[in-house]
């Protein structure tokens, strides 16, 4: 079955793969036709980048690399050594995050960047060696999250951009196509965070609208601002396409109570940037874009059904209560990616990768420290809003925790299955790592857990004491807990008191699910 390496018909990742000679140790493996007909199954003893080298009962058997399928934990990982990767989908990450993330990750490495832009729209970037020679070559195809996707499934891109979350028919498609479950810890990454927006010439003196109200300009039932408290003028809408995250983050949310559509009578635009513009050079403008691309227009406060307002800011992102906030992601597939393609991921959620995200408008996930004082309105709401004595006494037992102490932007929630979440998870690691570095030396961390108001209160408590501990537990493991030192981490769950939205709706009691943690 073998064949000369000048027979050989090589992709570019095999004439990658033939330069390198793969030493192995022995393990058992299988292979298979690629109809899957016929299989056979030994020790891989050798792997040369063109033929595989096996240990079988009647002795050994080369076997040409491109007639067969290796399956088993000794296969040799076929991308290890490809520097090239395309990165496909959202053009808001692809066009306005990726870039800034390329160039700090090439400047990190002591290299420089190179960037060329194919005819077909797609940009190259060329992380360099100080050296001159080519570590990685990044092509990013900015479309939108849907395409990205799209990409990924059908591999012609090895990373996907979206600034969305994965659908469940999405989830679906590649659970079916043997391709793992996307909103795993291991394929999801969340490498920023921003919020959906709804803007307003800065003229116009309408300054807060509800969702509904928003919902019902952009299916065109309101379609004059005196309708909502402005001038008697016609509204003109402008939003991205209805595949875009910025659409797609939106309707989900504001058309989540039942049959609504997006009117055609709107202006459609390629970017969130380009939205924004328009609606800063027209009086009568409103757009939906993102708070990294609020640019010279206004964005509006959000009044919730509750009567609570929520203005969009890098804390209330952070913390993911103000009502539209969205995560941005990168999705990879569960197969080997080359090496160089899992060290950019895993610098793009590193401190410093972290802290330089505020350098193209979106919200990175490194601490922030609110006051109580900063926090004051939360705690009017909750006193105006207390159903009794008994929550009022509790929220005074709440308020003599926190006076003197510190919120941090560290905001756990857990997914469906009342597993940590991969976002908390990853806080999680980043508290429990300042915690090792002596960060909170003497002080005394309050693992605070809330929730919405379904259920019995006495359950309610119970439930959140024990989201608390289970956090305060998370924290402890991520320290070794042998780097302690002398902090104090106090879990105390305190039910439905302190909501940070309107439990009126699946959203906001979906946000009051939490558990937050503050310094004193």
């Amino acid at each position: 079955m073998n064949k000369c390496l000048t027979n050989l018909k090589l992709s570019g990742l095999a004439a990658l793969m033939a330069l390198a000679f793969f030493p192995v140790k022995a393990q058992e493996v299988t292979l298979k036709s690629l109809d899957g007909t016929v299989s056979m199954t030994g020790d891989l003893l050798e792997f040369d980048g063109i033929s595989y080298r096996i240990l079988m009962l009647i002795g050994e058997i080369s076997i040409d690399a491109s007639q067969v399928v290796c399956e088993g934990p000794g296969c040799p990982n076929m991308l290890a050594n490809q520097t090239e990767f395309t990165v496909a989908g959202s053009s808001g990450i692809g066009l306005n995050l990726l870039p800034t993330l390329i160039e700090v990750f090439a400047l990190d490495r002591g290299g420089d960047l190179d960037v060329t832009v194919n005819e077909n729209g797609s940009t190259v970037y060329n992380v360099l060696e100080a050296d001159g020679t080519v570590y990685a070559s990044i092509s990013v195809q900015a479309t939108d999250s849907i395409d990205g996707f799209s990409k990924l499934l059908d591999g012609s891109a090895m990373i996907a951009m979206s600034s969305r979350e994965v659908t469940a028919s999405e989830l679906e498609a590649f659970e079916q196509a043997g391709a793992g479950v996307l909103n795993s810890a291991a394929q999801e990454s969340i490498i920023a965070l921003d919020g959906v927006v709804a803007t307003v010439n800065r003229d116009n003196p309408v300054s807060v609208l509800s969702i509904p109200q928003i919902s019902a300009i952009f299916e065109g039932d309101i379609v004059n601002w005196s309708q909502v408290g402005g001038a008697d003028a016609p509204i003109s809408l402008y939003r991205r396409g209805a595949n875009a995250g910025t659409t797609t983050v939106f309707t989900n949310i504001g058309f989540a109570d039942g049959d609504h559509s997006l009117t055609e009578n709107a202006t459609i635009l390629p970017t969130d940037a380009a939205v924004s513009d328009a609606v800063a050079a027209d009086i009568n403008g409103i757009g939906l874009t993102s708070y990294a691309q609020e640019r010279r227009a206004k964005a509006v406060t959000l009044r919730s059904v509750c009567g609570g307002l929520y203005g969009a800011s890098d804390f209330a992102i952070k913390t993911e209560e103000y009502p539209l906030t969205r995560r941005m992601y990168l999705y990879t597939k569960q197969a080997d990616i080359p090496a160089v393609a899992q060290e950019f991921l895993d610098f793009a959620n590193s401190e410093t990768a972290q802290s330089v995200i505020a350098n193209s408008g979106f919200i990175g996930q490194n601490l922030s420290r609110n006051t109580l004082d900063q926090q004051g309105r939360r705690m009017a709401q909750a006193i105006v809003t207390s159903g009794n004595r008994t929550e009022l006494l509790q929220l005074q037992d709440l308020a003599a925790s926190v006076l003197d102490a510190t919120r941090l932007s560290f905001t756990m929630r857990f997914d469906e299955n009342g597993e940590l979440d991969a976002r908390a998870l990853a806080d999680v690691e980043r508290l429990g790592k300042m915690i090792s570095n002596g960060d909170f030396s003497s002080r005394q961390i309050l693992v605070l857990g809330f929730s919405d108001d379904t259920g019995a209160i006495n359950a309610q408590l119970n439930e959140t004491q024990d989201m608390a501990e289970t956090v305060r537990d998370a924290v402890v493991n991520a320290t070794g807990r042998a780097n302690m030192g002398n902090v104090r981490m106090s879990p105390i769950g305190y039910g439905r008191l302190f909501p940070v939205a309107c439990n009126a709706t699946d959203a906001g009691r979906s946000s009051n699910n939490r558990v937050e943690i503050w310094v004193k």
